[in-house]
């Protein structure tokens, strides 16, 4: 049988040669900060056992003296991410196996975990519902000793100025008073107003538009990740988050939960910010608020955050 000589493995051997006279590394083995892969094409399991298709991002650092890591390594441990329903402990025990599978000449990962997690939606009134997907990023970010475990959520929402609604109801108001001087004995009669308002004291608030609110929790070690639960605690807490397939009365329903929910981008933020502060297994967080605005050409934008730890990366969804 014909043996089959060694492949070379020009990384180890550069490495090696570089190193073996006791100089100073070569330009071609100095420290790296992040070396790694951008997305990969997986899937992953939930705690329910549904398996959805994911995007990875992963990177370590690369020692001195070490041309490159050992990337096959780091793919096959992240094609195996369907075969365990994820946790944060067994997304934290995965990016243990990360680390060491580097043998030594790394110490720090990044990893994020970007998918879009369906949801069945149902109308505010009627039996409507649709699908929406939610975009979720998980990320671990650290070293063997101090993973960091980030859990981002992104949420549409409708929010309508106060000050645009206090307007459109004061233009409302002075036209009101207009025709019933006008009318002084029709005035007096409730039926006319409702009849007035229905016909003529149509002001729409030209400020409200469509909003997101990208949460970024810091997540404890006995945290669970509870995706869905925290998606419908946020959207309880808003209020008006965006619909799928409606009805016309949830679409009056809709607009009535837009005029008792009055939203500055301030507002949003503080109200979230709230919801974190009472969420189970949250060390800290930080969210940012953007209202795309239909009055002015640029939008508004909040943030606020508790204890966010500064080590963590950002998620970065450009891969997909």
């Amino acid at each position: 049988m014909l043996q089959r000589s060694p492949l070379p493995d020009v990384a180890a051997s550069r490495a090696a040669a570089s190193s073996s006279d006791g100089s100073s590394p070569s330009a071609e083995t100095r420290a790296l900060q992040h070396v790694g892969m951008r997305g990969i094409a997986s899937r992953l399991q939930l705690e329910d056992g549904t398996r959805l298709p994911v995007t990875v991002d992963v990177g370590v650092d690369l020692a001195t003296g070490h041309r490159g890591i050992h990337m096959s390594r780091l793919y096959r441990l992240l094609d195996r991410l369907d075969e365990t329903p994820l946790s944060v402990d067994t997304f934290h025990a995965l990016g243990v196996s990360l680390l060491e599978s580097q043998a030594g000449i790394s110490e720090r990962l990044e990893l994020a975990l970007h998918f879009d997690l369906p949801l069945r939606r149902p109308a505010l009134l009627s039996e409507a519902s649709g699908w929406r997907h939610y975009p979720v990023t998980l990320t671990l970010c650290g070293t063997l000793g101090d993973l960091q475990t980030v859990l981002t959520l992104s949420l549409d929402y409708s929010s309508t100025c106060p000050c645009s609604a206090a307007l459109a109801r004061h233009a409302m108001a002075r036209d009101w008073r207009a025709w019933a001087e006008e009318h002084p004995d029709a005035a007096r009669a409730p039926d006319v107003l409702a009849r007035w308002i229905e016909q003529d004291g149509s002001f729409p608030t030209p400020h409200s538009q469509r909003s997101r609110a990208e949460i970024a929790l810091s997540l404890g070690a006995s945290a669970s990740l509870d995706i869905a639960a925290r998606i419908v605690d946020f959207e309880e807490t808003l209020q008006t988050p965006v619909q799928t397939l409606v009805k016309r009365l949830d679409e009056q329903a809709f607009a009535e939960r837009n005029g008792a929910n009055l939203l500055f981008c301030e507002d949003a933020a503080r109200r979230l910010g709230g919801c974190c502060d009472a969420q189970p297994g949250v060390d800290g967080y930080r969210i940012d608020i953007t209202h795309a605005e239909s009055l002015h050409a640029h939008d508004a934008v909040a943030r606020i955050e508790r204890d966010f730890p500064s080590t963590s990366a950002r998620p970065n969804r450009m891969a997909r």
